[in-house]
Formats: C-alpha cells, structure tokens, sequence
C-alpha cells in the first residue's frame, strides 16, 4: 500500500457540507466552525487508520464517531466518498458488543487504548487527549476485514447517561380556542384552532433526475 497516496485519497474528499450540517443548531450539533474543523482532520486520520489497519480492532473518539454518523446521513456522498478513499463501501454494523458479556467494556476500553497506540505510532503526535485513556472511545470499533474486503464498523447501544439529546417533549395540554357567545335563540359557536402544519425535518430524498420528454 502506497501510504501517501492512501492518504491523499482521503484528505482530497470534500467534507463542507457534513460539517455545515455539524454547525447547524437546529438539524446538527451546534458546533462552532472551529470545532469541526478540528474534528474534520481527525476524521479523516481514524478514516486513514481504518484502511490501514483493517484487521485491527479500534474506537475512534466520541466527536470523530459523531462526525462520521452525519457523514453516513448522506448517503450519496458517503457512498461516493467510500469508493474514492477505499475501493468499496465502508459498511457501519451497528450490533458490536451487544452480546451483553461481562468484558463488553473492556473490550471498548482496549478499543479506545489500541487506536491511541497505532495512532501515536502512525502520525508521530500524541492521541487527543480527551480519547487517551480509551474512556472516551466511541461504542463503535472497526473489526477485522473479510475476504470480501468490506470493513465492518459499528456502535453498541450507550450506557442511559449518554442518551442521545433529542425526545419528545409534549407541551401542556391546553383547552381548545372555542367559546359560546350564543344570542338567546341560536346555538353556541364553538370550534377548534387548526393546529399548524408540521416542521418539515432538514433531510430527505434526492430523487433521481427524469429524462426530459420528446417533442411532438
């Protein structure tokens, strides 16, 4: 493998977008331009490592984990921006470590403290520090690559106090906006506010262009 030319596969992929979505306060995570920028070129070295070392059993930090997730929500470019970096698609399995076993969590502690270690000795820097202990590794390792040369990645469900920051949060129950305001010989009028329409999510489809009709 031709690590510079590895490399240079992956720090070409344009990541703008995804981290327009991270610095989106209402559909993303509110972080400030700085901060994905940081996480962007940690990204891409944990992305780096993945096809460098694909027998190796590894967790990236809970920001890097964070930043591939929203890369993985645009599956058109993630799916693009596999085949440029790797060859194949890069598949998330989202069920490593819910097996329930006794060392679940040392086996995501080790994760955490084998990606310090080959990253350290790949780059020449000192891991991140929030990540070096392994504490602060993501549910979410890469095991090691079958014949068919697919990675397979995934996180095991978080532990109640890393619940995911989104619910549903009903509002109070409100009477509805009617009233009787009847002249002594006609019924009540009385009727319920139309509720507004639904907030659209900020994703969807993009469907595929259709070709253009024949002129008579």
């Amino acid at each position: 493998m031709n690590s510079n030319v590895e490399m240079n596969a992956i720090l070409d992929l344009d990541l703008s977008a995804i981290k327009g979505k991270l610095m989106h306060r209402q559909s993303g995570e509110g972080w400030t331009a700085q901060q994905a920028d940081s996480v962007e070129r940690e990204y891409k070295r944990f992305l780096y490592l993945m096809k460098a070392f694909p027998n190796e059993q590894t967790a990236p930090s809970v920001d890097v984990d964070t930043f591939w997730h929203y890369h993985i929500l645009d599956t058109m470019k993630y799916a693009a921006d596999c085949e440029q970096a790797f060859g194949y698609f890069l598949h998330h399995y989202p069920y490593v470590g819910m097996e329930g076993g006794a060392d679940d969590e040392e086996i995501h502690v080790a994760a955490g403290v084998r990606m310090r270690e080959i990253y350290e000795a790949t780059f020449g820097e000192d891991y991140p520090q929030a990540a070096a202990s392994g504490q602060d590794a993501a549910y979410c390792s890469l095991i090691s690559k079958p014949a068919a040369s697919v990675a397979y990645c995934g996180i095991v469900k978080p532990p109640a106090t890393q619940a995911a920051y989104c619910g549903v949060n009903p509002p109070a129950t409100k009477a509805a906006y009617c009233g009787v305001n009847p002249p002594a010989t006609k019924a009540a009028y009385c009727g319920v506010v139309k509720p507004p329409a639904a907030k659209a999510a900020y994703c969807g489809i993009n469907p595929p262009h259709m070709p253009m009709a024949a002129a008579a």
